[in-house]
């Protein structure tokens, strides 16, 4: 969805800012089964869908209103699974990152302390139009999908890439840019949002392509901000962020990695070389807000690419 900012709406709750938008009928009924921090900034629920023989359906990229206890307004956070997750035979479940957000009632609730909140049942809808397949778009004219991501961004681009993997959809090109800041003093790819999980998607072994191959049809750039000052190396053309990473072996950072921000020049190379490739292109862009404005303006405005195309999501 596409909106424009205001004062306004910097100061209306989540279900007034998308009162416009697209949402299910139905309420369902979740227990917050897991919490895994990410870094200080950061953490990871999981959900569990509770009495759903056919789970919840959604689509990549959709998020959730989420009532929690005591507050009578809802939150909106991003599905940062797949919908394979959510109708899991056994154990369907759906996935939120949540970022420490004090001055938002419920994800500071969202933020308490695990052993207030782990077993507690939520109320949650589907919502959003931000979504993977988007609507009105012909996909056999699609043959490059770009995703470009700024900090927890990431969040609905994360489902979407996700499932284009599971779905083994057919692509020429598969593309993502992540820019997102890092800890100056010893960063690591592990708390990093998501990190690990890109690594995996765009591992060779994902796709059975060699390496050579991997590089022409499908591309990982990571852009860290913030840092470092810490240990990092450069062995064999690859980052590491840390002698001592998590990373399990042949999960190394790819070779375009930078210490800077995604510049015009990164989004030039990013929207295709030729006016075919553009032409044939989606972009999907989620960010903060004056990067997503700025990538999105820039990105229509590159000859061959339709506005159309140019997909955004914009939670403010």
């Amino acid at each position: 969805m596409s909106q424009t900012r205001s004062a306004t709406r910097t100061n209306l709750s989540h279900e007034e800012r998308t009162a416009s938008e697209h949402r299910d009928p139905d309420l369902h009924t979740v227990i917050l089964d897991k919490i895994k921090p990410v870094n200080d900034r950061i953490r990871i629920l999981r959900l569990a869908i509770k009495g759903q023989q056919r789970g919840i359906p959604f689509l990549p990229g959709q998020w959730l209103d989420v009532h929690v206890p005591g507050l009578r307004k809802a939150g909106g956070f991003t599905i940062t699974s797949t919908p394979r997750d959510a109708v899991a035979t056994d154990s369907p479940f759906l996935e939120l990152a949540i970022q420490d957000s004090p001055s938002n009632p419920p994800a500071a609730w969202l933020w308490k302390r695990e052993e207030e909140i782990l077993g507690q049942e939520l109320s949650v809808r589907v919502g959003g139009s931000f979504v993977w397949p988007p609507p009105g778009v012909n996909l056999h004219q699609i043959k490059r999908v770009v995703f470009i991501a700024g900090g927890v961004g990431i969040n609905p681009l994360i489902s979407i890439l996700s499932h284009i993997r599971q779905t083994d959809v057919s692509l020429d090109h598969l593309r993502c840019l992540y820019m997102t800041k890092i800890p100056r003093h010893n960063p690591k790819a592990s708390d990093v949002l998501f990190l690990p999980r890109l690594l995996d998607i765009f591992h060779p072994s994902a796709t059975g392509l060699d390496t050579e191959g991997k590089q022409e049809r499908e591309r990982l750039e990571l852009f860290f901000t913030g840092g470092p000052e810490g240990p990092f190396s450069f062995q064999d053309g690859r980052f590491f962020l840390s002698e001592h990473d998590s990373l399990s072996p042949g999960k190394e950072l790819p070779h375009c990695t930078y210490f800077s921000r995604i510049g015009d020049d990164d989004l030039r190379s990013a929207a295709g070389y030729s006016r075919k490739e553009r032409q044939a292109s989606l972009y999907y862009v989620c960010g903060p807000p004056n990067m997503t404005d700025h990538v999105v303006d820039f990105m229509r405005k590159q000859d061959g690419v339709d506005a159309d195309r140019v997909l955004c999501e914009k939670w403010w």
